[in-house]
């Protein structure tokens, strides 16, 4: 899809019916993401084309610009003759994946310039006042937004442009895994406490504190998932 939208020609007349539909790809993408997160979707679950298509109005090629853009992302896996269906990360994978976060993060997190500017630091708090907002309204779409907007937010500081896209791609990767972080009150509201606490850090310019509740952060929703995955499939 990528490609796809780097070869734009110039003529705006030409353009608009590709942009569109790849904008309502993205869309639908986007939503199928929710439903994969917010468990409607389930691990090993087969996407179903003219299902999709009926749902959000769209032509099959639009859908299936969509589920490549799932695949982009790893959260669903085609195979020829079958389909798509959900991913299911192995206990390895997700260890893997959360290890890696954990490298990035922390190291994102340790390269942040203590005292951040009043601006920034307003912005961070604006963020996670919608982000407690969300969890005490039940909003999960919300919730699963502004956590993700918060830790963008956050990690933008650090200075280091390809850091910050690589703690990007390994942290969608871990959305297949992250139903606790929008379906359990109580992770969510130890998620809203953290986030308080890296922005205390923050305000006391404690580096070392802030880069390990950036580690331990990622924990809870890489064992939730380990333990599901070993109740369900053994």
């Amino acid at each position: 899809m990528a490609e796809t939208m780097a070869s734009r020609t110039t003529s705006e007349t030409e353009e608009s019916p590709r942009r569109h539909g790849e904008d309502l790809a993205l869309d639908i993408a986007r939503m199928l993401e929710e439903d994969i997160v917010f468990g409607r979707l389930h691990p090993r679950e087969r996407l179903i084309e003219e299902t999709i298509a009926a749902r959000f109005g769209a032509k099959r090629h639009v859908v299936r610009l969509a589920i490549v853009e799932l695949e982009r992302l790893g959260l669903v896996d085609r195979a020829r003759n079958r389909g798509a269906v959900v991913r299911v990360y192995t206990e390895k994978e997700v260890e893997d994946i959360n290890a890696v976060r954990e490298l990035l993060e922390s190291e994102a997190a340790s390269y942040i310039d203590l005292p951040l500017p009043p601006a920034a630091v307003e912005e961070l708090e604006e963020i996670e006042r919608q982000h407690t907002a969300a969890v005490d309204a039940g909003d999960r779409r919300g919730v699963f937004r502004t956590n993700i907007a918060f830790h963008q937010a956050l990690f933008a500081h650090c200075g280091n442009g390809a850091l910050t896209e690589a703690i990007n791609i390994f942290a969608q990767k871990s959305h297949a895994y992250r139903s606790i972080a929008v379906s359990d009150r109580a992770y969510q509201d130890w998620a809203v406490g953290a986030h308080w606490e890296m922005i205390d850090a923050i305000r006391k310019e404690d580096q070392p504190r802030l880069v390990a509740l950036c580690r331990a952060h990622l924990a809870p929703s890489k064992d939730h998932y380990i333990n599901t995955l070993r109740a369900r499939y053994g």
